[in-house]
Parts: structure tokens; C-alpha cells; sequence
């Protein structure tokens, strides 16, 4: 999928990409994780509070009883969470637990006032605050849409029947305050929603450019740098093995002077698109500068990368290229040793490089015991 269909957004404001839509949600509940444990908290504790008024308002001690039951399992509910909140590292996990814990306070709100013995105006405003209460918390849209409509719908159509003399009139009214706020909510939270993950995409978009080569799309030279000195520490610490590769096109010069900058981009695009096909995922390719690369083989050792650098090289000199030019690339090849860091090694590799220029082109050049050999067809 191309980045322009990947960073769709649907009319739930969601990614069209799953993926996507995933480490967004990671991305987006990380920002929120602070916020999301003290505000559950709150509620839990505010609907635990409004037991006071049901204490006043209800004469029945068994009715009184229940709902005591359903506020204190709510506030320890909400305790849980907050307590438990970091543990919930997936982003859908911690989704599908706040919007369980909205559809909770829904029932709970409905069962309590169904032990009212009459109800006032006022109840459909609590409603409208549930509502509103909804839409802030941090959530899918299409999440927060359904239980906003299941309270509305609930209310409405078991409760609000239960008003002491409403009027049509009033009830009307009142239905349309609802639908109002829920249309407003719905507005804003799209639109908050969308443009988030505009953001989020157009960040994502400026990142992938400053870190890869135009022409290519694999990584340039300075985001090459930030892994060399990452995976130079990493495996220092941990003693496995890594090795390094540069090489680059023989004869470039003349491909550019006899047939134009034009098709010696192509030629780098073609060979580029080889080499993608050969190394691994986890292996890190980028363009030095010019028609000169480098590749990062983490758990590779020096017989393993050999066999991956003469696959690439036979490849390239076996690909067909503009009017049957004949490609050939030179191969430098170090590993690791106990007291390099980032800058010896490219020192090293860059010197072997150089060897290989110098003794016929098309050729591999490696270190052995401190000295260099070389394998050249």
C-alpha cells in the first residue's frame, strides 16, 4: 500500500491502514496514559458521592442496598484500573477496558434510577453530562458513538416515560437537547480525531524523509551514523558478532559521462533494488554518498557476510542494464573487534574498499588474521 492510501483516514477518523491505526493508538493512549488513571479515579469516586442523593431520595432499604452495591463495585472498579493501568501495554487492550467501563457506568446509572420511585427533569441533563463525559474520555470514536447512543436510547425509551406529568412538549425537548449534544460531540470529536491523525501521519511522513536517501528511499548517511554507533555499543556489551560492508559501482564516472545523470540513477535505483532482495530485514542498507553504500549485518560473522556479499556481487554483475552494459560493484568487508568503535570500523572498511579498487575492480575484500585477502572473479 502506497504512503497516500496508507495514511487514509475513514469516516470513523480512523486510519484506513490497520497497522497504521495500531501504532497510532500506541502512540496516542501513550500521551493520554497520566491522564486517563487519575480521571477514572474521579469518576469512580463522584459516582460513588451521588450516593447521597440516593440515600435522601429513597425510602426502600432494599432498593437502597442495591444500589449501594453497584456504586461501591463501580469505585472499586475504577481503584483497579488506576491501579492497574501501566500493565495494559496494548493499545486495543486499554481501549476495549475504557469502553467496558463506560457500557459499566451506563448500566449502572440505568439500574439506580429504575429504583427511583418517580424522576425528575433533571435526570435527562445527568445524561447529557454522562454524554459529555463520554466524548472526553480517551477513546475510539466509533467506540465512544456506540455507547453514547445506547445511553440516549436506554433513557429514553425505559425511563423517561417515567417523569412525574412530562408533556409531549417537554419530552420532545428534552430528546432534542440530547440528540444536540451528541451531534456536537460527534463534530468535535471526529474532527479532533482526524486531525490528530493527520499529524501524526504528516510527523511520520517528515521523519521517513530526513532519514532516507531521495533517490533510493533507503536510509542516508546520517541516520546510518545513529544505527552504526547503536549497534557498535550494543554488541561490544553483549560480544556477538556484527560486520560492516561498503562498496560501490566500478566505473561509475563513465556510465554518468557516456550516458547522462539520468540512467546513472537508474543504474543506482536497479542495483539498490538487488541488494533489497538479497539482505535481511533486520539488516541496515543506506547510501554513503554518491554510488557508494554501507550495510550493517547485526549476528553476522565474517564466513556469513562472505556469502551474502558474493550472492550481491553475482547478481549485480549478472543484472541487465541499460543497452547491456556490463555493472560490477567492489566490496569491502570488516567485523567487529573488541576495541572498535563506530569510527574505526568505517576507517577499516573504507581502506579495504580502496584495496579492492586497486586490485581489478569486481572483487570482495576482507580481513583475516590482520591480513587482507581478497576474492575476485
Amino acid at each position: 500500500m502506497d504512503n497516500t492510501k496508507k495514511h487514509d483516514i475513514s469516516i470513523f477518523a480512523e486510519f484506513v491502514d490497520k497497522d497504521l491505526e495500531i501504532e497510532f493508538l500506541n502512540y496516542d493512549m501513550k500521551r493520554y496514559e497520566k491522564f486517563i488513571g487519575p480521571l477514572v479515579l474521579i469518576f469512580g469516586i463522584i459516582y460513588m458521592i451521588f450516593f447521597v442523593s440516593d440515600y435522601f431520595a429513597i425510602k426502600n432499604l432494599s432498593s437502597l442496598i442495591i444500589i449501594l452495591f453497584i456504586r461501591v463495585l463501580f469505585l472499586v472498579i475504577s481503584i483497579l484500573i488506576f491501579l492497574k493501568l501501566k500493565e495494559f501495554n496494548n493499545s486495543n487492550n486499554l481501549v476495549y477496558i475504557i469502553t467496558a467501563y463506560e457500557l459499566l457506568a451506563i448500566i449502572g446509572f440505568l439500574v439506580i434510577i429504575n429504583h427511583y420511585d418517580s424522576l425528575s427533569y433533571l435526570l435527562s441533563i445527568s445524561v447529557i453530562i454522562i454524554t459529555l463525559a463520554i466524548y472526553i474520555t480517551p477513546n475510539k470514536l466509533i467506540f465512544s458513538q456506540i455507547t453514547s447512543i445506547l445511553l440516549i436510547l436506554s433513557f429514553f425509551i425505559f425511563h423517561l416515560k417515567r417523569i412525574q406529568s412530562i408533556e409531549t412538549f417537554m419530552f420532545l425537548k428534552l430528546l432534542s437537547y440530547n440528540l444536540i449534544t451528541i451531534i456536537y460531540c460527534n463534530i468535535g470529536a471526529y474532527l479532533t480525531n482526524f486531525y490528530k491523525r493527520k499529524q501524526f501521519a504528516d510527523s511520520k511522513e517528515l521523519l521517513r524523509v530526513s532519514i532516507t536517501d531521495p533517490l533510493t528511499d533507503i536510509y542516508n548517511r546520517t541516520k546510518f551514523n545513529e544505527e552504526l554507533d547503536q549497534w557498535v555499543n550494543h554488541y561490544k556489551n553483549d560480544e556477538c558478532t556484527l560486520s560492516l560492508v561498503m562498496f560501490d559501482i566500478d566505473d561509475f564516472k563513465r556510465i554518468n559521462d557516456g550516458y547522462g545523470h539520468l540512467i546513472g540513477d537508474n543504474v543506482i535505483q536497479n542495483i539498490v533494488d538487488t541488494i533489497k532482495k538479497i539482505i535481511r530485514n533486520t539488516d541496515i542498507f543506506a547510501r554513503w554518498g554518491g554510488d557508494e553504500f554501507v550495510i550493517l549485518l547485526p549476528h553476522t560473522d565474517k564466513h556469513q557476510a562472505m556469502e551474502m556479499m558474493e550472492r550481491m556481487r553475482l547478481c549485480i554483475q549478472n543484472s541487465k542494464h541499460y543497452k547491456g552494459e556490463n555493472i560490477t560493484c567492489s566490496f569491502g568487508l570488516v567485523t567487529l573487534r573488541k576495541n572498535d568503535n563506530a569510527e574505526s570500523l568505517l576507517q577499516r572498511v573504507d581502506r579495504l574498499l580502496f584495496d579492492a579498487k586497486d586490485c581489478g575492480k569486481n572483487a570482495i575484500v576482507y580481513e583475516k588474521d590482520r591480513m587482507i585477502e581478497q576474492i575476485r572473479i
